[in-house]
């Protein structure tokens, strides 16, 4: 993620600002959204999100400017196959439950994000779609349950972390192809139908 802008300073913005998320929650949702949506829809999005701020009010005012910085930096490596996406999480030296409390966080906040963008759309329909669906789903409801951490738990965090990183970038991939399919041949248009046969 950003080099300059930590996840507790993304909660800690989130926080004054008195969203209804954490700022895991805010990462996954702004994701999801952007599976089929542009920058400017993320944009768009974060402003409601956000709502009117008084501009006298510094603090507010560089809050909100932190938010965006991080949410462009996720579109950047998005965008960029050579960058490395990150899901915005608790840092690693917190115990294994407060991340997994955030992993499940990302998760639903993913959830609700993908849930506005492809609402009525096909890129739903898809198979591998609906297993990483499912998967976001379970892992929503994780908790951590064990007395002692381990490194096993560890490596199945990290798996877990990996697996979802992976699968967005392929959802992302796939969602921007579709909106340019559909940007040349938009549906119900004469490409759609099968071509007259020449005599």
């Amino acid at each position: 993620m950003n080099d300059n802008i930590s996840y507790n300073d993304l909660d800690e913005a989130v926080q004054r600002l008195s969203l209804t998320m954490d700022g895991a929650e805010l990462h996954g949702a702004f994701c999801g959204r952007m599976m089929l949506g542009s920058e400017e829809d993320g944009a768009s999005w974060l402003r409601e999100l956000v709502g009117e701020r008084d501009e006298a009010n510094l603090q507010a005012r560089d809050d909100v400017k932190t938010i965006a910085v991080v949410m462009g930096e996720s579109v950047r490596q998005l965008d960029n196959d050579q960058l490395h996406f990150d899901l915005l999480l608790p840092d690693d030296n917190e115990s294994l439950d407060i991340r997994t409390e955030g992993l499940a966080a990302w998760c639903e906040g993913f959830l609700y994000g993908y849930g506005v963008a492809v609402a009525g759309d096909s890129l739903a329909e898809k198979q591998m779609q609906r297993e990483f669906i499912r998967d976001l789903l379970e892992i929503s409801q994780a908790g951590f349950e064990h007395d002692e951490e381990t490194e096993e738990d560890e490596s199945d965090f990290m798996q877990i972390v990996e697996h979802l990183r992976v699968g967005t970038m392929l959802l992302y991939e796939e969602g921007q192809q579709q909106r340019v399919d559909e940007m040349i041949l938009p549906k119900g248009s004469y490409s759609d139908s099968s071509p007259e046969t020449m005599h």
